[in-house]
């Protein structure tokens, strides 16, 4: 799941998840039986705010959650429920891929219908995660012109 907040709300103090997910849904065995996975990111931007307090960031990740998922938002409030195991900083984890002669770009990618500077033949473009982010979703995005 996407935080689909708009800019200036998206990747704030009160709206710091980036994206979730739930390997355990995928792969039962990466969480103890009867329980599940549920994984978080947090930009670094974010994570600087919260100046390494991991019990302000944990409470404002719950209260997030709590409103994405309310039928389940007393279990995600309540610590002996959904247990924290471990937060982990990750540096350069997705790297920004600016400051390089073909960058990509967080909002359009790179054009897909030329490749350093040339046109390519009519029908066929470039994909893949250095056109746009280095991740499965820019992957994915990268092929749409």
């Amino acid at each position: 799941v996407l935080n689909g907040a708009g800019r200036g709300v998206r990747g704030t103090k009160t709206s710091p998840i980036n994206n979730v997910c739930f390997p355990s849904v995928i792969c039962d065995s990466y969480a103890p039986s009867g329980c599940n996975l549920c994984s978080v990111s947090i930009l670094q931007d974010v994570m600087d705010d919260f100046d390494g307090n991991n019990d302000e960031l944990d409470r404002a990740a719950r209260s997030q959650l709590a409103e994405w998922f309310p039928s389940h938002a007393e279990a995600i409030l309540d610590p002996s429920k959904w247990v924290l195991k471990a937060t982990y900083r990750i540096s350069n984890a997705q790297p920004a891929q600016f400051g390089v002669p073909y960058p990509a770009s967080v909002n359009k990618g790179r054009d897909a219908a030329t490749f350093r500077g040339f046109k390519l033949p009519d029908g066929m473009v470039l994909a893949g995660d250095h056109m746009t982010t280095a991740s499965l979703n820019g992957a994915l995005g990268s092929g749409i012109i």
